[in-house]
């Protein structure tokens, strides 16, 4: 399903280029973004890593964080085309989630029938995350466009956990996702660039594996809501 679309994409693209008329309408901008997310995770873990679920948590985190994008415009006369990347300079976090319990043949308590007791926390770090993006969309006159989104997001993701029930992680694992999302591209007589835009990323599914055999499962999904401004050049 992704290469189908990465090829609808390229073809959308070249259609794109080919229906500017002149090059002369393709220009380049760069400037910053600030955005609005809502990330949510599901989290599962896998005990003995025989495929059954042991634990499930559900958690969703809502930040504000600058990003800068650069992107290359192409306009025709009723159609354009954006081909651009969005990087966020930093990193953002997973609030910190804990739970005191018990269990019975956890680590530390040298199996049933003996029970012990403790806190379980885990916690998470995106990092280095970028977003390949196209923006095919209809003119609205002569500096306005309305327009859909398709990205190729990717970061690192450092997950950290420490339970009585496995051995402690702290891993840094690749996230990719696919961003799809609409907006509007408005360029000014002076040639300044705003955005707004909305879209949505669907992460794929990221496992950790600790010593003892755990598995844990962490599946991303972010909402953003983006307003930019740049400079056209």
């Amino acid at each position: 399903m992704r290469e189908q679309m990465k090829k609808f994409l390229f073809i959308l693209s070249t259609l794109g280029i080919l229906l500017s008329p002149a090059i002369a309408n393709a220009e380049f901008a760069a400037g910053l973004s600030i955005s609005k997310n809502s990330l949510d995770t599901d989290g599962k873990e896998d005990v003995d890593s025989n495929g059954s679920t042991d634990a499930t948590k559900s958690v969703s985190d809502d930040f504000t964080i600058p990003s800068f994008f650069a992107e290359y415009a192409v306009m025709g006369d009723r159609f354009g085309l954006v081909i651009g990347v969005d990087m966020i300079p930093g990193e953002a976090d997973i609030d910190k989630r804990s739970i005191t319990q018990d269990a019975c043949g956890a680590k530390a308590g040298g199996g049933c029938p003996q029970t012990s007791n403790g806190t379980n926390s885990v916690e998470g770090t995106v990092e280095d995350h970028r977003v390949f993006y196209i923006q095919p969309g209809l003119r609205l006159g002569d500096s306005a466009m309305l327009y859909v989104t398709y990205g190729d997001a990717s970061a690192d993701i450092n997950g950290k956990s420490v339970s009585i029930t496995h051995t402690d992680i702290n891993s840094t694992k690749s996230l990719d996702g696919e961003m799809m999302g609409v907006g509007l591209r408005r360029v000014s007589a002076n040639g300044i660039v705003f955005k707004l835009d909305y879209a949505k990323t669907d992460y794929d599914t990221v496992t950790f594996t600790t010593d003892n055999s755990t598995k844990a499962t962490a599946d991303l999904d972010n909402t953003r809501l983006a307003l930019s401004i740049g400079k056209q050049f």
